[in-house]
C-alpha cells in the first residue's frame, strides 16, 4: 500500500534524463561537463537500482553504497554546473537555437543535482521506516499512524525539492530547441508526473490510513467475499458476507455468514422483491428476488457496493462506514504472507495452493443439518485477517508489496459513504471504479449466469484491432475467444463434487463491452455467424453492449463485437496522439490480449509505449490483463 518501489525508484529518476542531454554539447569546453554528467549519470542509475532490487530490506551496506554513488552523481552534477556558468558560454544563451540548448542544458543539470538529494531523501526515508519496524512494539496496523508520521518529513523535503525542480523546468518553456531535446523534455515531463503521482499517493495515504483503521474513532465495514469460480462483474459471486469493526489499528469485532442464506432469509420473511437488472433477471434470477449474493451486477464498485450495503441493511444488517471486497484471489495472495492457515472445525490446514479446492469441497453443502454450508470461508477469513493483524515486524514488507500488488491487479477495493474517504479511496485506484479517461477505452465485463463454477475451466483470450482514420475516428474488431475445458479439469477429482460445481458443464455467459460514450456498435457476431447485441446502454458515461452465450463441456466460441468510437486522437506539439486504456475486471487473471493497431495512410509513426514501455511495431502487440494497460500512440499525420 506504501508503493514502496515507486517512492524510491521514483525519488531519482528524473536524473537519468539530464545528463542524456549533453550529449549535444561534445565539442570544446563542453567536453569535460559531458564527462562528468555522464559519469554522475552512471552513478545515479546505480544507487536507483540497488534501492529498487532491495527497497525496504536494503542493509545498512546497501544504503551507504547507495548515498556514496549518490554523493559522486551530486559532485558530477556541480561540476557540470560550474562549466556551464562560464561566462563566455552563457553568452552563447542569445544564440538562437544554440541559446535555447544551452538555457535547457543548464535547467536539467540543476535538476540533476536536486534529484540527487531526492535519492538522500529517500535514502532517509528507508532508514526511518526500517528504525519504526526494527522498533515496533506492536503489529503494523497498530504502528501505522507512527509510522507515517516520522516518514512525514522526507516527504515534505522531496515535495519541496520536486517544487524546485518543475521552477528550473518551467525555465526551458518557450525555448526553441533541437527535436532531440523536445523528447527528452518531454519524457523528462512524464517522469516529474509520476513523481508527483507518488508524492500525492503518499499524502493520500497519510490520510485515508489512520481513517481507515480506526484512529479516528471506530470503523465498521461489510466485507464481500465474492467467489471469483462463479464469475460476476466486480469479482464473483458474494458467497460470504462478513462484518468487521477496526479501532486503534486493533479489530474489535468479526462476523461471517451465508450471503445467500442471509439475503433469503429477508425474502422468506417479507415476501419483498426488487426487481433485477434485465439480463440478470432473465438468465439467472427469474423470478427470484435480486438479493445480496449478486448485489454486484454493475462493473463499477461504488454502486455495486451501494446496492450490496442495500441489501444487506433490508435483511436486518447493521449500518456500516464502507465496504471491502475481495475474491479467492485475494485470499490465496494473503496466505502467502501469512502462511497456512489450520481449521481444526473442519480437521484442514488451508494454504494458498490448496484454498480454492478446499473452499468449494467444504462448501457446497453444511457440515451437520441446518449448518451454515459457508462457515469455512467464515473461518479462514477471521483466522487470515487475525494473523494479518498480528504479523512479525520481518514479513512486513512482504504484506505492503501483496496489498500493492492486489490493488493494481484490481483484487481488492473499497467504497466509503464518508465522502472525503470516497475521493481518497478513487485517488489511490482502490475505489474498483471505472477508469475515466479522454481516450479510447475498453472493459471486457464477463458475468456466469449458470450457477456453474466453470470459470475455473473457462480459458480466454482477446483480439483486438484497431484502425484510426484521418478524423479520429477509430474502429475496433474486438474478438474474446472462450474455451470450455471441464473434461481435463475433471480428470482425477471426485465425480460427485465435479457435478456439483459444474452441473451438466453447460457455461452460460453474459459479456458486456464497455467503450466510450457515443460509440457505434456495427455488428456482434458469435461462432463468426451474426446475432447482434442484447443490451446497448449506459454504465458511468460508458457505451455497453451486450450479449449471452452458452458453451458445452469441452467446446470453444469465439464473440466478437465491431464498433467505432469518435474523436479519439489529440494534438500534442506538432503529433498527433492516440490513448487506449484497457480495464481488468477484477476476479480474472492475466487474460492473453492480441493488438493490432493501424494509423491513417501515410502517417508516421513518432513513439508508441505500452506502460510507459516503448514499443517497436504496431502490427502486433502481445499484452495480458494482469492489471490494467494504457497504450499511448504518437504519430506524425500526412503532409
Amino acid at each position: 500500500m506504501l508503493r514502496r518501489r515507486r517512492w524510491i525508484a521514483g525519488a531519482i529518476i528524473v536524473v537519468g534524463l539530464s545528463a542524456g542531454l549533453y550529449a549535444t554539447f561534445v565539442a570544446g569546453s563542453y567536453y569535460a561537463a559531458y564527462r562528468g554528467a555522464l559519469a554522475a549519470r552512471g552513478d545515479l542509475r546505480a544507487a536507483q537500482a540497488l534501492l529498487r532490487d532491495r527497497s525496504l530490506d536494503a542493509t545498512t551496506c546497501d544504503l551507504a553504497y547507495a548515498e556514496a554513488r549518490l554523493a559522486d552523481a551530486e559532485a558530477g552534477f556541480r561540476h557540470a554546473r560550474q562549466t556551464f556558468s562560464n561566462p563566455r558560454l552563457q553568452m552563447g544563451q542569445h544564440l538562437p537555437l544554440l541559446g535555447g540548448s544551452l538555457q535547457a542544458t543548464t535547467a536539467l543539470t540543476e535538476i540533476g543535482l536536486e534529484s540527487a538529494r531526492l535519492g538522500y531523501d529517500a535514502v532517509g526515508m528507508t532508514r526511518a521506516f526500517q528504525q519504526q519496524r526494527d522498533g515496533a512494539d506492536g503489529p503494523l496496523p497498530q504502528q501505522m499512524k507512527q509510522i507515517l508520521e516520522d516518514l512525514d518529513p522526507w516527504m515534505s523535503a522531496m515535495r519541496e525539492r520536486l517544487s524546485h525542480i518543475q521552477e528550473e523546468r518551467d525555465r526551458v518553456n518557450g525555448a526553441r530547441l533541437p527535436s532531440v531535446l523536445t523528447t527528452l523534455i518531454r519524457e523528462l515531463d512524464d517522469d516529474l508526473a509520476e513523481l508527483e503521482e507518488l508524492i500525492r499517493t503518499y499524502e493520500d495515504l497519510s490520510a485515508f490510513l489512520p481513517d481507515f483503521l480506526g484512529f479516528n474513532g471506530t470503523r465498521t465495514y461489510l466485507l464481500l467475499a465474492q467467489n471469483n469460480g462463479e464469475l460476476l462483474p466486480t469479482g464473483g459471486l458474494i458467497s460470504v458476507y462478513g462484518v468487521i469493526s477496526i479501532r486503534d489499528g486493533r479489530i474489535q469485532k468479526t462476523q461471517f455468514g451465508d450471503a445467500m442464506t442471509f439475503g433469503g432469509k429477508w425474502l422468506e420473511r417479507t415476501g419483498a422483491y426488487v426487481e433485477p437488472p434485465a439480463p440478470l433477471k432473465r438468465y439467472l434470477l427469474k423470478d427470484v428476488s435480486w438479493n445480496l449474493a449478486v448485489a454486484n451486477w454493475s462493473p463499477h464498485f461504488p454502486t455495486a457496493a451501494q446496492d450490496a450495503d442495500r441489501f444487506f441493511r433490508l435483511a436486518g444488517g447493521e449500518s456500516v462506514d464502507g465496504v471491502i471486497s475481495i475474491n479467492i484471489h485475494t485470499i490465496e495472495e494473503l496466505l502467502r504472507v501469512t502462511g497456512p492457515v489450520r481449521i481444526e472445525s473442519y480437521d484442514l490446514t488451508v494454504g494458498a495452493d490448496s484454498a480454492f479446492d478446499l473452499i468449494e469441497e467444504h462448501t457446497r453443502s453444511a457440515p451437520e443439518p441446518d449448518g451454515d454450508r459457508k462457515a469455512l470461508v467464515g473461518l479462514l477469513a477471521d483466522e487470515i485477517f487475525s494473523r494479518l493483524m498480528h504479523l512479525p515486524s520481518a514479513q512486513w514488507t512482504s504484506l505492503i508489496d501483496t496489498l500493492e500488488r492486489l490493488r493494481s491487479q484490481r483484487q481488492l477495493a473499497f467504497f466509503s459513504h464518508a465522502a472525503t474517504m470516497q475521493t481518497l479511496s478513487h485517488r489511490l485506484a482502490l475505489a474498483g471504479a471505472l477508469v475515466e479517461t479522454s481516450g479510447d477505452y475498453i472493459m471486457l465485463v464477463d458475468a456466469n449466469v449458470h450457477s456453474t463454477k466453470l470459470n475455473i475451466v473457462l480459458e480466454q483470450s482477446i483480439d483486438l484491432a484497431v484502425n484510426v482514420d484521418d478524423h479520429g475516428v477509430a474502429r475496433h474488431q474486438l474478438c474474446v475467444s472462450y474455451s470450455n475445458n471441464l473434461p481435463e479439469w475433471s480428470e482425477g477429482r471426485d465425480d460427485l463434487l465435479v457435478r456439483r460445481l459444474m452441473l451438466d458443464g453447460l457455461y452460460g455467459g453474459y459479456v458486456r463491452l464497455l467503450a466510450p460514450a457515443g460509440s457505434q456498435l456495427e455488428s456482434v457476431t458469435l461462432a463468426g455467424r451474426e446475432v447482434g447485441p442484447e443490451e446497448i446502454a449506459i454504465e458511468q458515461d460508458k457505451a455497453v453492449f451486450g450479449r449471452y452465450f452458452a458453451l458445452a463441456s469441452g467446446e470453444d466460441t469465439k464473440l466478437a463485437f465491431t464498433y467505432r468510437t469518435f474523436g479519439m486522437v489529440r494534438p500534442e506539439d506538432d503529433l498527433l496522439v492516440y490513448r487506449l486504456v484497457l480495464q481488468k475486471q477484477p476476479g480474472t487473471g492475466a487474460i492473453p490480449v492480441r493488438l493490432r493497431l493501424t494509423l491513417p495512410h501515410g502517417a508516421r509513426l513518432h513513439s508508441a509505449e505500452l506502460d510507459g514501455t516503448a514499443v517497436e511495431s504496431l502490427a502486433l502487440i502481445e499484452t495480458d490483463l494482469a492489471e490494467d494497460r494504457e497504450l499511448i500512440v504518437r504519430y506524425q499525420p500526412d503532409s
